[in-house]
């Protein structure tokens, strides 16, 4: 699932079987602040212009929410190689929820701060971007990762609001225009490690980074720049400033809600109108990624407070439900309705099924 946008914002009040992800499969990347000068500033770029996105709770939700989406933490692994260990907890926001061949609920999980690893036997690279390589201080060759990309590690689960110790499957983003992309591209991305992740930002000992052995890597390189705090910017070079597409998220459902009242049919004006179009919409999203007609579909979506998509997941046809990366547009454009709505708009959760051409849904839970 997600639960996720790409739309930088001041920060809020804070700042069935194992199905694991593709060993191949890893995350795209925003630019968290006080990322290294030679990384930053591409990330920064083409995190501004990535399509957009189904967006998360807005400041001001239940949910701690950052510049770009829910803030949140992995704070121990299962599995994972002792580099990582010494880097905990790894504090972040949820930027982007991301499509892939294999399953819809991949999300972007942008770094508080990079973390660096060491290069498997046979990894390429060439493959990485050159300000991405530093060394420790025995002169190994470690990656610098802004950003990595994770999905919850069993099936029927998803992340959500309030969640606590979630396995996860997680991944590095190794290629920064990942954030641009429609879908997960797995040659972007190196699997990194299984771990627990949990709704909010995870304090560090005594408030400041995880100190560092003399065998352990130092991640720095001599022109990295000072550390900026949660407050500051997003660094961006003089010549490509982040510009506002016309495309971009509408800022808050209000928003949202009016310019979907633009768009939409005067007949479709109560929730289970709403319900019935948006399991339509995913049905004819999932036809087009797949080139085919989809006759049985069974899906769950997640939606926030703001009336966006946080969660999907299900089967279509035998299949995970991977619509095409346009259909999350389309799938905002019928949720934002429920703001009309009032309180019978106020759908947290809710299960879709279509066979045929017959259309049914059961809301599952609401918004208090």
């Amino acid at each position: 699932m997600g639960w996720l946008s790409r739309t930088s914002r001041p920060a809020g009040p804070s700042s069935d079987a194992a199905q694991p992800a593709s060993p191949a499969g890893a995350p795209p990347v925003p630019v968290p602040p006080g990322a290294a000068a030679g990384a930053t500033e591409p990330a920064a770029t083409e995190a501004a212009s990535s399509p957009p996105d189904p967006a998360v709770p807005a400041a001001g939700s239940s949910s701690p929410t950052g510049r770009y989406g829910p803030l949140v933490s992995v704070t121990s692994f299962d599995v994972a190689p002792p580099e990582l260990e010494w880097q905990l907890p790894l504090n972040g926001e949820l930027y982007r929820l991301m499509p892939g061949s294999d399953r819809p609920d991949y999300s972007l999980f942008v770094l508080e701060r990079p973390l660096h690893f060491y290069p498997p036997e046979g990894f390429d690279l060439a493959r990485v971007e050159a300000g991405q390589l530093v060394h420790d201080r025995k002169g190994r060759t470690m990656v610098r990762a802004q950003a990595m990309l994770l999905c919850a590690r069993f099936v029927g689960q998803q992340l959500h609001p309030g969640m606590k110790d979630l396995a996860v499957n997680l991944a590095y983003v190794i290629d920064n225009s990942l954030a641009r992309d429609g879908e997960v591209d797995f040659g972007k991305i190196q699997f990194a490690a299984i771990g627990f992740l949990s709704e909010g930002h995870a304090p560090r000992s005594g408030g400041e980074p995880v100190a560092t052995t003399a065998d352990e890597p130092v991640a720095t390189t001599a022109d990295e720049p000072v550390a900026t705090t949660a407050d500051e910017p997003v660094a961006t070079t003089a010549h490509e400033p982040v510009a506002r597409s016309a495309d971009e998220p509408l800022e808050n459902g209000r928003a949202a809600a009016e310019e979907a009242e633009r768009h939409t049919p005067s007949d479709v004006s109560d929730l289970s109108d709403v319900l019935d179009e948006l399991a339509r919409t995913l049905r004819r999203g999932i036809e087009a990624q797949r080139g085919t007609r989809v006759e049985r579909l069974t899906a769950g979506l997640t939606i926030d407070p703001e009336h966006r998509l946080t969660g999907l997941s299900g089967n279509a046809d035998g299949q995970a439900p991977v619509p095409s990366p346009e259909t999350f547009d389309r799938l905002a454009e019928v949720l934002a309705r429920l703001a009309r709505l009032g309180d019978a708009g106020r759908v947290a959760g809710v299960t879709v099924r279509v066979e045929g051409e017959a259309v049914s849904h059961e809301v599952t839970a609401t918004h208090g």
